[in-house]
């Protein structure tokens, strides 16, 4: 078995592919019909609520229309042309649910600056779904992994005694079963994380030995980016007394390579400290945790046998 540093390198010299298809999500919405007669339903209200205003109709007989769209602006309907206004307008749907007097405001503004038809093209409502596609993107680097060691022979498990009586298995954290109190308790461990109440991801077992991972995707920097790298590092830095506890940073996107595999020297003060920190911990006397993109993760395994 190598040490941590090994794995690294073995990181730095087999970059992330500038496109994975694990984290692609190119499939046509499979509810496109409850989003079609949602946003239709949506348009309908709108037009009526117009043409009722513009008749000069009786505030009460409008006013039902409101609470009409208003109970009918459903998760689907973020999806809608009223939907996406709604963020323009420094909201979201679920702060203007809970204000009925503010989303009335917001649809009179929509009424007077948008142009309103009865129109709801698939094509356009998938266009939508695919700019939020980002979001839904949470467990896909999770799969990925599990994925990766299915193929190796690790048994995916869901309860403590399935885990310990298999040699080799990995588990998913979880609110009910694998929390963090309980798995603490279980190894013996601190698991002292940098936000206590937040789970990591993958346990994984081979023989009597335990790695504890956590995995992020990242394709670019920023605030928020830094934010998870700082957090893969303290994780990375966690030390346990007990020997056969393990942890792991797994980092995998296109910006990872500029992590951990471009000469980056002193160009970005920022990312120059975090592979400063990286490698610091790496190069220490004793480490034992682990920092591995696809690749690295992948030896890392193989190895272990």
């Amino acid at each position: 078995m190598k040490n941590s540093l090994h794995y690294f390198k073995i990181s730095q010299d087999n970059p992330e592919k500038q496109l994975d298809l694990e984290y692609f999500l190119i499939e046509r919405e499979p509810k496109m019909k409850e989003y079609i007669k949602s946003i239709k339903n949506i348009k309908e209200i709108l037009i009526t609520i117009k043409k009722l205003k513009e008749g000069k109709e009786d505030k009460n007989v409008i006013e039902k229309y409101y609470k009409k769209l208003f109970d009918n602006f459903d998760s689907y309907s973020n999806c809608s042309e009223l939907g996406c206004f709604v963020n323009a307008c420094d909201t979201t749907r679920d702060l203007i649910k809970e204000d009925f007097q503010s989303f009335k405001r917001i649809t009179d503004f929509f009424i007077s600056k948008r142009i309103l038809d009865d129109k709801a093209p698939e094509n356009w409502i998938q266009a939508i779904i695919d700019t939020n596609a980002s979001r839904k993107k949470g467990k896909l680097g999770e799969n990925k992994l599990i994925s990766i060691l299915k193929k190796d022979k690790y048994k995916l498990v869901e309860t403590w005694s399935d885990f310990e009586k298999s040699k080799r298995c990995m588990t998913s954290f979880s609110k009910n079963v694998f929390y963090n109190d309980e798995v603490a308790k279980r190894f013996g461990i601190n698991l002292k994380t940098k936000n206590q109440g937040k789970m990591l991801d993958l346990i994984i077992k081979n023989g009597k030995n335990i790695y504890i991972l956590e995995a992020k995707h990242l394709n670019t920097g920023g605030g928020e980016q830094n934010k998870q790298i700082d957090e893969l590092i303290k994780i990375l830095e966690l030390r346990e007394t007990k020997e056969n506890v393990f942890y792991i940073s797994f980092l995998d996107g296109t910006y990872s390579n500029k992590l951990i595999g471009e000469d980056i020297q002193k160009k970005s003060k920022k990312l120059f400290t975090q592979r400063s920190q990286i490698e610091k911990y790496l190069k220490s006397k004793g480490a034992k945790n682990y920092w591995v993109n696809t690749t690295g993760f992948i030896h890392l395994f193989m190895d272990l046998g």
